[in-house]
């Protein structure tokens, strides 16, 4: 059956649609957010929540859900691995001596926290009613 006979199943966007666009610049836009906060040098003084870890968590959730929703052809699989691989690899890079940063594998643990949060969220999108979407 095409989903077109689904009323609780509604067709996605189209691939160029203004909907996309949107979620898809804001991605970008969260990935430089992202990008920012986790290069630059440490001052000590970190801003965001009290706990590192929350931090991680809010992160993911945000770039999951944006990703998801600019990509919504994307597999679920793939939106996983490709989120915990950003994750790895900010590890990775922190862990470099010339960034000035420490390397932490609770931080990846965080992030796929938070990326089973953005999950359940999309989830949660998918099924609202058409009506209280825009």
């Amino acid at each position: 059956m095409r989903r077109a006979n689904h009323p609780d199943r509604p067709d996605p966007e189209p691939a160029n649609g203004p909907g996309l666009r949107l979620f898809r610049t804001a991605t970008l836009v969260w990935v430089v957010v992202i990008g920012w906060l986790a290069f630059r040098p440490s001052t000590g003084l970190e801003g965001g929540l009290p706990w590192d870890k929350a931090n991680h968590a809010v992160a993911f959730v945000v770039l999951t859900a944006l990703t998801g929703r600019g990509w919504p052809v994307l597999s679920r699989t793939l939106l996983v691995l490709t989120m915990l691989a950003a994750g790895v690899g900010i590890e990775l890079v922190q862990g470099l001596p010339s960034i000035g940063r420490d390397a932490d594998v609770w931080d990846v643990v965080a992030d796929g926290v938070g990326v089973a949060a953005g999950l359940v969220l999309l989830a949660w999108l998918r099924r609202r009613p058409a009506g209280l979407r825009e």
